[in-house]
């Protein structure tokens, strides 16, 4: 595996964790923590992806002993001995650490001066009940409603006369 294929591995454990917390998400709606890491993981799968773009077609960010190399009419990187790959796979693994605690303290950072400014309770309500009292115009949410009244189904034309009755 080459410098393109480390980059590509990193990033295969960033999706695996957005996957991974997705999937979490269909037991635990409602879980506060579940949201929080798949936010997290989803905005560092966009930065490293933007990393591995940079880093790999930028000639002055390719690391030392390694070249871009023209094959089957795309670009690769390229490396001069197994030293060089090492050393260069060796830089992705830091480069990956770095931009996972960078981002990890940016995020509970962030997280900790949101809690500070929004500290009220807020109160969260089903849609359903809040718009329950409300005259609604929204056309089938008014035949569930007189479906709900009257126990049967009424047609439009139906809905209408007893309207306007």
């Amino acid at each position: 595996m080459g410098v393109e294929g480390q980059y590509h591995c990193l990033l295969q454990i960033v999706i695996f964790s957005s996957f991974a917390t997705t999937l979490l998400g269909i037991p635990f709606p409602k879980s506060f923590l579940n949201s929080f890491v798949r936010s997290y993981s989803i905005m560092f799968q966009g930065i490293w992806m933007m990393v591995i773009g940079i880093m790999l077609w930028t000639p002055d960010f390719i690391p030392k002993g390694c070249f871009l190399n023209l094959e089957d009419g795309h670009r690769v990187v390229r490396c001069h001995d197994k030293e060089a790959l090492e050393r260069a796979k060796s830089l992705v693994n830091i480069e990956f650490s770095w931009y996972f605690v960078g981002i990890t303290v940016f995020t509970v950072s962030l997280y900790l001066v949101l809690v500070k400014c929004f500290r009220e309770n807020v109160e969260y309500l089903s849609l359903m009940r809040k718009f329950e009292d409300e005259d609604l115009e929204d056309v089938e949410a008014q035949k569930k409603k007189l479906v709900i009244s009257h126990g049967e189904p009424k047609s439009f034309i139906e809905m209408g006369k007893q309207e306007n009755n």
